[in-house]
């Protein structure tokens, strides 16, 4: 019994020395750790403060901002600076043809909302009263001929646009003819204001079945609708207003499915026709060309 005794009292002594010397040795080390510190010039440990608290705020950051999603993607084009006939001196037909062989650059505004209908009496999200100047902010300078935007916005096939037909026709009747491009993927206008060349994609439903040399467009949304409009080309954007709007349901047989309209305003049948007849009668729809170099120079000009 006096034996285990002594023992538990060996061991108990030992243990509390094997305490004592590990406490002394993690206090060295930290006054080891202090001293280095301690050694560092001033500016060197404010910098090592400053880059501590600028993790904590770039952690906080990457936290709460969303990661990048497909809609940011889709908006990313082929901007280019400059294009060999950038900053030329050019007339209006020498600056669309200059952009339609890739050799003059475009300004696209870079915004959903470069559509807007004229007039309150739709269903359109952009609606707007009146034609506005749009301002020169939003806009990037893009290369025609590497265009890969669709209608919807969302980039279809990268470096490879392939227009195949194109119109010219004085859309806003201020005396210079726009063109419009088109191809199995997209439509747009090309605009020339100011000493530049605007480009402005056409959604699938505004897009032309017709186009006259008055100006009006005409489309169609469906087997049974048809629609004409005028549109106003703005340094990127289009003012769109509907002239006439006509419904026919033929195989129903009843003539209450029908809907005719002018400027938003229903009408009835023998008043749209009459109205028509104002518009584009004795017309004949303007004729596609192929999108070719020759065609070019031969169709656009002054």
């Amino acid at each position: 019994m006096k034996r285990l005794s002594v023992c538990i009292f060996v061991c108990i002594v030992g243990a509390m020395c094997f305490a004592c010397t590990k406490g002394s040795s993690t206090l060295s080390n930290v006054g080891e750790i202090t001293q280095s510190m301690s050694e560092l010039p001033i500016a060197d440990a404010e910098t090592s403060q400053d880059q501590i608290a600028e993790t904590e705020i770039s952690g906080e950051t990457e936290t709460e901002t969303p990661k990048e999603t497909e809609t940011d993607v889709e908006y990313e084009l082929n901007p280019v600076e400059s294009l060999e006939d950038d900053g030329k001196e050019m007339s209006a037909a020498e600056a669309l043809r200059s952009t339609m062989k890739g050799k003059h650059s475009a300004l696209e505004l870079m915004e959903r909302k470069r559509l807007f209908v004229l007039g309150s009496d739709n269903e359109f999200s952009n609606a707007a009263e009146n034609i506005e100047n749009v301002p020169d902010t939003g806009l990037a300078r893009i290369n025609m001929l590497t265009y890969n935007r669709g209608g919807s916005g969302v980039v279809i096939i990268p470096n490879a646009t392939n227009w195949e037909r194109f119109i010219c026709v004085d859309l806003d009747g201020n005396g210079t003819k726009e063109v419009i491009a088109d191809s199995f993927y997209f439509c747009a206008i090309l605009h020339y204001t100011g000493d530049e060349v605007y480009i402005t994609n056409i959604s699938s439903k505004f897009r032309p079945d017709f186009v006259y040399e008055n100006g009006v467009w005409e489309t169609s949304s469906g087997a049974f609708d048809r629609q004409l409009a005028r549109l106003y080309p703005v340094k990127g954007a289009v003012y769109i207003s509907y002239a006439v709007y006509e419904y026919i349901v033929p195989d129903y047989g009843d003539p209450t499915f029908n809907q005719y309209k002018i400027m938003g305003k229903d009408v009835t049948e023998e008043e749209l026709n009459a109205y028509l007849e104002e518009l584009i009668g004795g017309l004949t729809p303007l004729e596609w060309h192929e999108f070719t170099e020759e065609n070019i120079d031969k169709y656009v000009v002054d």
